[in-house]
């Protein structure tokens, strides 16, 4: 696999798995720019860091921004990003934990 670049703009980005999120429309160093596919699963974009909007559009829809380090590389003619950062099913390795409430916590002695 090669690293991503300039001339790979244009190509379609996917899962470790191989699902398809997207296109790739732009690169500006640590950033990527994706065009999140119309078709993407809801649960898979809600579960992956790629759902970070940002000012950039292109066709008349916003981009999202990853950071390059999220690619693993490229290979025939596709981007793929490391199991770690955009998986199809929730990471089984995280533990949700509950956040707790604000003033949750008493102060000694009170």
């Amino acid at each position: 696999m090669k690293d991503v670049t300039e001339d790979d703009i244009g190509k379609p980005i996917f899962t470790a798995q191989g699902t398809r999120l997207g296109t790739l429309r732009g690169i500006d160093y640590p950033t990527i720019y994706i065009e999140i596919a119309d078709d993407i699963d809801e649960e898979l974009q809600s579960d992956i860091t790629v759902s970070e909007t940002t000012a950039k559009r292109a066709h008349g829809k916003i981009l999202a921004g990853a950071p390059i380090g999220a690619i693993e590389g490229v290979a025939d003619g596709k981007i793929r990003f490391w199991p770690s950062y955009a998986a199809t099913a929730r990471h089984e390795a995280v533990e949700y934990e509950e956040i707790p409430e604000e003033g949750g916590h008493e102060e000694p002695g009170g």
